[in-house]
């Protein structure tokens, strides 16, 4: 194969590359994942947590935790539902607002300074050419079996829970492998 015109080596590179280039912490307000909230906050505003969940794809627990810190920061209110008073509604406060604003323009100056390399011309295509990537990619994801469509995360196996595969011998001289590990390149 010709490693020139490799499309998925030159992802994967670009991904590599992504992930060596985050953006500076020092520009950028808080967190990414408070940052998530505050983005789906400020797009629907008044949202139950439970409607946060299931747009954020997130638990319960785990939004949980992000509210409080985002309460806690000022950021975010929460009220109780005038028609249904066990549901609370959460909305973005005045600094929440201010938070978001500065977000928007760190991201904004982020994006100009890993973009600078392409014209407005290129910056379209590439976006058309990813698209085309992404959805070809899906169409061929969609015909496999549930377990292999998810990357494996933390409690889900990477393997379907049928697959009975033996431990490996243990090589001398050589550490044991180990199926959870992340390939480092």
């Amino acid at each position: 194969m010709n490693h020139e015109n490799d499309v998925i080596l030159s992802v994967l590179k670009l991904s590599r590359a992504m992930r060596r280039c985050p953006p500076d912490p020092g520009e950028h307000p808080i967190p990414p994942a408070a940052g998530r909230l505050l983005e789906c906050v400020a797009e629907n505003s008044n949202i139950s947590p439970r409607e946060l969940c299931e747009i954020m794809d997130v638990r319960p627990s785990s939004l949980s935790e992000l509210l409080s810190r985002a309460e806690n920061e000022g950021w975010i209110t929460r009220t109780v539902d005038e028609e249904d008073r066990r549901i609370q509604r959460i909305s973005l406060s005045g600094k929440g607002r201010e938070v978001i604003s500065r977000m928007r323009d760190a991201r904004e100056a982020d994006y100009e300074k890993k973009t600078a390399c392409f014209t407005e011309a290129e910056k379209e295509q590439f976006c058309r050419l990813a698209d085309r990537l992404s959805e070809h990619m899906e169409s061929l994801a969609a015909d496999l079996p549930d377990f292999m469509r998810h990357p494996p995360r933390h409690g889900r196996p990477p393997f379907p829970p049928e697959a009975d595969f033996p431990e490996e011998p243990p090589h001398p001289g050589k550490p044991p492998l180990l199926r959870d590990a992340r390939i480092k390149c």
